[in-house]
């Protein structure tokens, strides 16, 4: 599958996906199975060119994605894990989700933007300006911050979603037995059932085409 029918323009995807990783003690894949069982990958933490700006609460708050071609993760794997969730861009454009623009410094538009964050603080922060809904998907870089190779989508409030909405999940192809029988029992009864394609994030061009045959046309 090529990107919007270019199937020979393999630097690009049609899809985001989102990787979990260990944190506190808690395995990615255990990370990964949570967010699948609550149907939401949270907005833990704030981001973009106004995440120090008092008064906004969490509406700088995000979840992130990846729009690097799936035959080229294995930089995000080596940095997050082999465990994560793909979705066609169709699905995420509706409900939020962006790229997010690095403003280098020293640059014009980076200056224009502190400018217009500038100004919408003057007498106070107005959580109704029109701005604030554009700053989580604009960095500000700085010399030790090289991180456009993610090609970096961001949804504010985090996403919600159903199996449905699921194009694809990520597991070592070692475990791909196991977890396609838990995970299309919604691990035991416990939770939703997960019936889309199961791929390992470290596959080649020709592996990971071959298992996205078996997807449904996207979303108009």
């Amino acid at each position: 599958m090529g990107y919007r029918g270019h199937a020979d323009w393999r630097d690009m995807s049609d899809y985001v996906v989102h990787f979990t990783k260990d944190n506190a003690g808690v395995s990615a894949y255990d990370s990964m199975i949570s967010v699948l069982a609550s149907g939401n990958i949270e907005a833990r933490s704030s981001f973009g060119c106004a995440t120090n700006v008092n008064g906004l609460g969490q509406s700088q708050h995000c979840a992130c994605l990846s729009e690097i071609p799936l035959d080229m993760l294995d930089r995000l794997v080596e940095r997050r894990s082999k465990y994560g969730i793909g979705f066609h861009q169709r699905t995420v454009l509706p409900r939020g989700a962006g790229r997010v623009w690095y403003l280098d410094q020293g640059t014009p538009h980076r200056d224009a933007m502190q400018s217009l964050v500038s100004s919408a603080m003057t007498g106070g922060v107005e959580l109704t300006d029109a701005l604030w809904r554009v700053t989580p998907f604009a960095d500000n870089t700085a010399p030790n911050y090289h991180f456009e190779w993610e090609r970096e989508w961001r949804i504010p409030g985090g996403l919600v979603f159903a199996p449905s909405d699921v194009a694809f999940l990520f597991v070592p192809e070692s475990l791909h037995p196991q977890a396609a029988a838990f995970l299309a029992t919604g691990g035991g009864g416990a939770g939703p059932a997960y019936t889309c394609p199961i791929l390992d994030p470290l596959w080649d061009d020709v592996q990971i085409q071959a298992a996205l045959q078996s997807l449904p046309a996207a979303p108009p």
